[in-house]
């Protein structure tokens, strides 16, 4: 559970940010399933952030004045004994300053009607531009201040992306925080080791994805982070494979990226072992070039480098080990100049992880220039290679190979903590977990009745 304070900082350090004005963010809202069903409810992220209240249907308001004065006001739904007998109690009007770090709450049947007050006296609104309803609510609400001329007050006449704004503030990681990612962290860790005891020749994808999705589930889990790719074979090489149906065949590797989430923070971490427990010696050749890879990765990166830095270095690496096996041709300057190993690498070395598996963080600041790593941010690494069947340029042993290691890091004061670092990935630590018996797995985990 997360202090009261935390949020009340969030909500300030976000109104510091700028002169005055006001910002708006939307809670998530129910997304139709199916007829009058439902998908389950997912808070949006930066409502979560600011105010970590999880009901739809609620506008949050954030306010700074030209003095510097800040008020924070919600609008959200009002209590209703007839609709909370169907759907569950809701907090209402009445509950909401007591329980939230709010100043003011209001119906949000009340909102068409109380917008354009809250929004008088400010010139700068700040709000997701690409929310279409949110920018229709504004503009009725300015059209409403602007109509009244004899007014003396500043009325909005600016309009802001807020994206950026909240992103920044996202990037850089509370206790709170690290403490959730370490949380999902951890079940993530029992989750990958129980599918490399579990998996075999003729177990289903499926099942193994039934196995995450139950973990995910344990302790303060809140299920996946993220629909899990668990691919077999040369299922590994669609990047965003989630059929997660077909067979496990004997000699093939067993690629699963899947991650849990503990309040609605991520944990994202790539895995790739034989299916059989024995790597062969091709595989063991690849595997070793994505490792190091890896390795090389993490020894660059640190404060000051960016996650492009990063990407390059990691590119550099692959590539030398691609032109020692003889699937890529030239010098190792001629294949970077010409990025000819993104035939066999195509998709970025790291991204930004928290609230969101992809976080909304910004990776370019105001000046158009490389964010810059630094004490509190958390991102992934995650190399990879991916060798088509039917290249000619990949020698045969290689053909239909794809495979990708990522964990999850955090850049601290003295360096960076690898928060997933404890799921197995050298090549003997593999193996071995790959022999370890399913229930033992299980029996030893924390989270688990058993």
């Amino acid at each position: 559970m997360i202090e009261s304070t935390a949020f009340k900082t969030r909500q300030s350090n976000l109104l510091d940010a700028i002169a005055e004005g006001v910002f708006l963010f939307p809670s998530a809202d129910y997304v139709t399933k199916s007829h009058d069903t439902e998908f389950p409810f997912r808070q949006n992220s930066h409502f979560k952030y600011l105010l970590g209240f999880n009901e739809p249907n609620c506008l949050l308001v954030l306010k700074k004045t030209h003095s510097g004065e800040h008020e924070t006001v919600l609008f959200l739904r009002e209590k209703d004994p007839f609709m909370e007998m169907w759907a569950g109690e809701r907090t209402g009007t009445a509950k909401a300053t007591d329980l939230l770090t709010i100043d003011k709450a209001y119906d949000i049947s009340q909102l068409k009607e109380k917008l354009s007050d809250l929004l008088a006296g400010h010139k700068n609104i700040y709000f997701d531009l690409q929310n279409t309803s949110l920018s229709g609510l504004v503009k009725s609400a300015t059209a409403t201040l602007n109509a009244q001329r004899k007014r003396k007050v500043h009325k909005p006449n600016s309009w802001h992306d807020s994206t950026n704004a909240i992103g920044m503030l996202r990037l850089y990681k509370d206790q709170n925080e690290i403490l959730a990612m370490k949380k999902a962290a951890a079940l993530t860790n029992t989750a990958h080791r129980a599918a490399m005891a579990m998996a075999a020749p003729g177990v289903n994808e499926k099942d193994i994805n039934t196995l995450f999705n139950f973990l995910f589930s344990q302790g303060d889990g809140s299920g996946a982070a993220y629909d899990s790719i668990i691919a077999g074979g040369k299922n590994a090489l669609t990047l965003h494979y989630i059929n997660n149906n077909k067979d496990l065949k004997d000699g093939d590797l067993l690629l699963i990226d899947a991650g849990s989430q503990v309040n609605l923070y991520a944990s994202d971490v790539t895995r790739t072992f034989p299916i059989n427990g024995q790597f062969t010696t091709a595989q063991k050749e690849i595997y070793s070039l994505v490792l190091n890879a890896q390795k090389t990765a993490l020894a660059f990166a640190k404060a000051g480098v960016s996650l492009k830095d990063i990407h390059l270095e990691t590119c550099r690496s692959l590539s030398k080990g691609m032109l020692e096996l003889g699937i890529l041709k030239g010098s190792l300057d001629e294949v970077m100049d010409k990025e000819s190993f993104k035939a066999y690498y195509p998709h970025g070395t790291g991204h930004w992880l928290g609230l969101d598996v992809h976080d909304q963080s910004p990776y370019l600041d105001d000046n158009l220039e490389e964010i810059k790593l630094a004490s509190g941010m958390t991102f992934t690494c995650e190399p990879g290679l991916y060798f088509p069947e039917h290249d000619a340029n990949v020698p045969q042993a290689f053909k239909g190979i794809g495979i990708r290691i990522e964990d999850d890091i955090l850049v601290t004061d003295s360096g960076l903590e690898n928060l997933t670092n404890s799921i197995p990935k050298e090549i003997k630590e593999v193996e071995e977990a790959c022999q370890r018996d399913l229930k033992s797995v299980l029996s030893g985990s924390t989270f688990l009745p058993l």
